[in-house]
C-alpha cells in the first residue's frame, strides 16, 4: 500500500522531524517495512540517516510505502504525521 505526501516545511526535510517520523515508524509499526521514495531514490523510513539523505525540499512529493503488519493504519498515521510535522 502507498500514500503520496508533500513536503510543506519551507526549510525542507531536516533532522528533528525526520527523527519524529522514524521513532513513530519504528515503535508503532515494528513489523511493517516502511520505505519513502522521491524520484529514483528509495530509502528506509526507519533510519534517520537514510531519511536525511532523501534531500526533500518544500513542495516535493514523497511516496510512502508500507508492507506487512498494519499497512493501512501505518500509512494513515505516518502520512498524517508527515504532513503535520513538516509544516512548521
Amino acid at each position: 500500500m502507498t500514500r503520496t505526501v508533500t513536503v510543506l516545511n519551507p526549510t525542507g526535510f531536516h533532522a528533528r522531524p525526520a527523527r519524529s517520523f522514524v521513532d513513530t515508524a519504528a515503535t508503532s509499526f515494528p513489523e511493517t517495512k516502511i520505505t519513502l521514495t522521491k524520484g529514483p531514490k528509495v530509502i528506509n523510513g526507519k533510519s534517520v540517516l537514510s531519511m536525511l539523505t532523501l534531500g526533500a525540499k518544500c513542495g516535493d512529493a514523497i511516496l510512502i510505502e508500507a508492507v506487512g503488519g498494519d499497512e493501512a493504519r501505518a500509512l494513515s498515521e505516518l502520512g498524517d504525521l508527515f504532513e503535520t510535522i513538516f509544516q512548521e
